[in-house]
């Protein structure tokens, strides 16, 4: 569980970077959402791990946009979900998972709300969200190991 957290630690500030220019001139749109925003060597460097190229998911409705990828672990059990849903009416008041265990952790002195949950009874997860402006991310890594067994 240990390596978990420092994983997820990683991508928390992976996400951070990612969407550093919200906090910029520019206002973050529907459009610039990317729906796999690291690459599979970007993953890699900051985590010295391989993972396969992101597997995107990307949908639009009226004003709105939800993004998203999962990346393999090569040779593993073991997924990481980035999710991104642009929200222009502030209806996502908290982060939303369809399995939700755990309770959810604020991290103290974070601006976005972020907060970290961790559990799974199934398999071990763990989920750090937050919202930035009309942009609610989901980080989430779940599986068994980051080797073949």
């Amino acid at each position: 569980m240990k390596h978990l957290l420092r994983f997820a630690f990683v991508l928390m500030l992976m996400a951070w970077l990612f969407l550093q220019p919200a906090m910029a001139d520019e206002p973050i749109t529907p459009a610039s959402l990317v729906p796999c925003p690291y690459t599979p060597e970007e993953i890699e460097e900051a985590l010295g791990i391989q993972v396969n190229p992101g597997e995107a998911a990307d949908m639009e409705f009226p004003a709105g946009r939800d993004v998203g990828c999962l990346y393999q672990v090569v040779g593993g059990s073991t997924t990481i979900a980035v999710r991104q849903i642009w929200d222009p009416t502030g209806s996502i008041s908290s982060p939303q998972s369809a399995a939700k265990k755990g309770k959810p952790e604020p991290i103290p002195g974070d601006p976005d709300g972020a907060q970290w949950t961790v559990g799974g009874d199934d398999e071990p997860r763990l989920e750090l969200s937050y919202k930035r402006g009309k942009v609610q991310t989901r980080l989430l890594i779940h599986g068994w190991s980051f080797r073949a067994p």
